[in-house]
């Protein structure tokens, strides 16, 4: 005579090991990202000598702008790894938006356009 009541069934509980493995991506590809554009950056710019360097804007891009991108994509790579596709696309959207308008910046403008 004991009716469970209706509603769906509780489901199994998970693992974390897709958080732990979304979070060990997110990670990996934030720190790849930051030393790629870290060293794109001493590459095309003091390398190459393309434009006059400042010293403010090295320091903006090593602390600010590489480890803005870093993130994006990582957290791209995260939406997906854990499959949110249109989380991802939208995300890398943003981030290579974000990147065009710097590189137009200093293009257009040189560093002074960006300081």
């Amino acid at each position: 005579m004991t009716d469970v009541a209706p509603g769906p069934e509780r489901p199994a509980k998970r693992s974390a090991a897709g958080c732990l493995g979304t979070g060990a991506l997110f990670a990996i590809v934030a720190i790849i990202g930051w030393l790629i554009a870290i060293t794109a950056y001493g590459l095309v710019v003091e390398q190459w000598e393309m434009i006059e360097v400042r010293r403010e804007f090295s320091y903006d891009w090593a602390f600010l702008y590489a480890p803005l991108f870093a993130i994006g994509l990582a957290t791209a790579a995260a939406f997906w790894a854990s499959r949110r596709a249109s989380a991802a696309r939208l995300t890398l959207l943003i981030v290579v938006t974000g990147a065009i308008a710097l590189l137009g910046g200093v293009l257009l403008f040189g560093l002074g356009g960006l300081i």
